[in-house]
């Protein structure tokens, strides 16, 4: 994070994003910290808590949004001269709906001049964003909370078709629920008629496990907390991609067309996977992460997997030095051994590599694998993998981000 900050003139050049936040929240803060680390030298986040640690709906530290106190919170957030301010805490589980949001937006904004949104209308935006009527709603609260939350979105015309409760009555406990059991509460929450999962509640870690849940549920996953980040980021004008985090954070419109080339490969090749990895630090894409792929049904994502140093690779070596297909009929025995977890972890028998090039410079590959079986590549399906690898370097030039 040094380095990255030693780039900049002074932290003059960060935009800086307030949190106000419930004093029982011990979740945000690190996790915040986590996700914007690759964008540490374009942001900064900054938080200011007011007193809450009840989960009752009849409790009087519910109502924070008729005080003074949230008020005061984000102006002293204004004090340091930030760009944007959110409130962190899950308001519809109240009983007032979104209207409580509304009012606090309105009383901070006209107290700091500032754009101002909560972690619950930015979940209504997503929502709406994505053509979303349908969701699976999964908190930590007791029933009478989490009704109140099914009430507040079925007046915005979404509809909770199931839900799955913790029953946490304290606000504390929440942040310390294991994450086994939050990948539970999640299943719990999801169905057939279920477009998405909803989690409601800014103290539940479940930002940790959204991606590896994604991937199980086939579906998209909409955290408070990784939900109020997208929030920030769109007010700041901050649009890099932030793997690991789930599709949200991800969402990215040239990200899109990669995964986009990468299922017309798979199709049109029969392979068992597809990938595209690339090295491009500006929009936090390394050659180590999986920026985008396309899997037959059953085959495991290597997206989840970042752990290999992908240019100490015999295989990604071969790819600098000659610049042309690693065509590999039968990975077990070619002269340029692919890494053994590949074969050994994920079942890879066979597979052909792309070099993708710019500047004269290796600047990241595009993967094909077949699983079942060693397999002779016909030169049809070599000539769709060079297809495939131009087309990616297409997209990556016209939006941008190689030339």
């Amino acid at each position: 994070m040094a380095s990255r900050l030693k780039k900049l003139d002074s932290f003059k050049d960060l935009k800086k994003v307030g949190f106000v936040m419930p004093s029982s929240n011990t979740v945000l803060e690190p996790l915040t910290a986590q996700m914007t680390h690759p964008i540490s030298d374009r942001v900064s986040a900054h938080f200011s808590r007011v007193p809450m640690k009840a989960l009752s709906p009849d409790s009087r530290e519910v109502h924070p949004f008729q005080t003074q106190r949230m008020v005061d919170a984000g102006t002293l957030l204004k004090d340091g001269g930030l760009d944007a301010i959110l409130w962190d805490g899950t308001s519809s589980w109240t009983g007032e709906g979104f209207k409580a949001d509304l009012t606090l937006c309105e009383d901070i904004g006209r107290m700091t001049d500032v754009p101002v949104s909560t972690a619950s209308l930015a979940q209504v935006e997503v929502l709406k964003r994505y053509g979303i009527k349908h969701f699976g709603l999964a908190t930590p609260y007791v029933e009478a909370p989490a009704r109140n939350i099914t009430n507040a979105y079925e007046a915005e015309g979404l509809t909770a078709v199931k839900s799955a409760r913790l029953d946490e009555t304290e606000s504390i406990r929440i942040a310390d629920v294991p994450f086994e059991r939050i990948k539970q509460l999640l299943r719990e929450a999801d169905s057939s008629q279920a477009e998405c999962i909803v989690v409601a509640g800014a103290n539940l870690p479940a930002t940790v496990v959204i991606d590896e849940m994604e991937a199980e549920l086939g579906k998209p996953i909409f955290d408070s907390i990784s939900v109020m980040l997208w929030k920030a980021l769109q007010m700041t004008g901050i649009h890099v991609p932030l793997h690991g985090w789930g599709e949200l954070l991800r969402d990215n419109p040239v990200l899109t067309a990669l995964e986009q080339t990468m299922a017309t490969l798979l199709q049109a090749t029969g392979a068992s996977r597809t990938t595209v990895r690339i090295d491009i630090p500006a929009h936090n894409c390394h050659i180590d992460t999986v920026c985008a792929e396309a899997m037959a049904p059953g085959i495991v994502p290597l997206k989840l997997n970042s752990s290999m140093n992908q240019r100490s690779l015999p295989t990604v070596k071969w790819l600098e030095a000659n610049r042309d297909l690693l065509i590999q009929s039968d990975c077990a025995n070619h002269a340029v051994r692919p890494p053994k977890a590949l074969t050994a972890v994920y079942g890879v028998k066979a597979q052909m590599l792309a070099p993708l090039m710019a500047h004269d410079e290796l600047i990241g590959f595009v993967s094909l694998h077949y699983v079942p079986s060693t397999r002779v590549w016909s030169e049809g399906e070599i000539a769709t993998l060079r297809h495939a690898a131009a087309q990616v370097s297409r997209i990556l030039a016209d939006h941008g981000w190689a030339g």
